[in-house]
């Protein structure tokens, strides 16, 4: 993600919400990459993967990275490019001006839903459990 805001910002392209937006596809790539690890991990042993470790997996998977990119945009917008602290704290989020903090505290919860959110749906599409709508009904 780190890379990527990098590049869009090499290419002038970090005004369009579009481009900006599309650094979560990193966020779902990991996840997808952890808990495929997971599930092999699983079945070589024999065993079903489990929901839950499937689910926090998701969860802090995009913690963790969301956190690092906002710290990094933190760091960035303070230390190294201070013009760009004044273009986050001009923009208009949510339908209003946010403080560089809550900027970043957006970037987290952006990115943490997005991880909980593909690992519910991954774990649901792993799940043979035998329910309705499993492969076996």
């Amino acid at each position: 993600m780190i890379i990527y805001f990098i590049v869009i910002n090499l290419l002038d392209l970090q005004d369009s919400e579009l481009v900006r937006f599309g650094s979560n596809i990193f966020i779902i790539g990991a996840v997808v990459l952890a808990i495929r690890s997971l599930k092999r991990n699983y079945e070589n042993r024999n065993r079903q993967t489990p929901y839950l470790p499937g689910l926090a997996i998701g969860f802090l998977v995009g913690l963790i990275g969301s956190a690092l990119f906002a710290a990094f945009i933190l760091i960035n917008a303070i230390f190294l490019d201070p013009d760009y602290a004044g273009v986050l704290a001009t923009q208009d989020y949510y339908g209003i001006q946010l403080p560089l903090i809550m900027v970043a505290g957006s970037v987290v919860i952006l990115g943490t839903a997005t991880g909980a959110m593909t690992g519910y749906i991954l774990m649901m599409a792993f799940d043979n459990s035998g329910g309705q709508f499993s492969k076996d009904a």
